[in-house]
């Protein structure tokens, strides 16, 4: 509840503020206080879902070119996780690895990890008041020894509830391509 006083107190902020102003320039009326109060909980619900995300230190230029090679370490596999999708996009994704998170993406924005080959899950879940309006996406994948495991992440939507797919790629030289255009964030080692 705590992360989401701010956004709260933003919005009852916005929502006086809307009041006076067209108060002042329609007079008081019903109309000046739907809007008001509409804009002050449309402001209070953005900023709710950006409630969860957290900074995240961006790649320097040779560091993302080092990942864009897409080599993954002796004896490991590279996982390559990419955030796509316009709806959401300053929304944070958490992404962790068996259970141990490594890394929050906006979009568009890839990050990059070592892991050990074998069976491995992918967990991607939104953070703030969106991870409540969204289903966690859980993927189970094989990494193989010095390979290379890419999956784009897009924001899926439903009637009810959206969630997050999961989507594998297999053409590297393609992934390249869309990951040149992109910003990389550095993920903490999930180990």
């Amino acid at each position: 509840m705590q992360k989401y006083l701010r956004p709260i107190l933003a919005g009852v902020a916005v929502t006086f503020v809307t009041a006076v102003i067209l108060g002042a320039l329609l007079g008081p009326d019903f109309s000046t206080i739907f809007f008001s109060a509409l804009f002050g909980c449309a402001t209070a619900y953005i900023l709710a879902n950006l409630a969860g995300n957290r900074k995240v230190a961006s790649a320097s230029a040779a560091e993302r070119d080092a990942a864009l090679a897409l080599t993954p370490p002796a004896g490991q596999a590279l996982l390559v996780v990419y955030r796509t999708g316009y709806v959401a996009k300053l929304a944070g994704l958490n992404l962790a690895l068996d259970g141990r998170e490594f890394v929050q993406l906006t979009a568009p924005k890839f990050a990059t990890l070592a892991a050990a080959p074998g069976a491995h899950t992918l967990t991607a879940a939104f953070g703030g008041f969106a991870g409540a309006q969204a289903k966690a996406a859980s993927y189970a994948f094989e990494a193989p020894a010095d390979g290379v495991v890419a999956l784009r992440l897009s924001p899926q939507f439903g009637w009810v509830q959206g969630g997050v797919k999961v989507t594998p790629e297999t053409d590297l030289a393609a992934v390249r391509n869309k990951l040149a255009g992109m910003p990389m964030a550095l993920a903490a080692a999930a180990s």
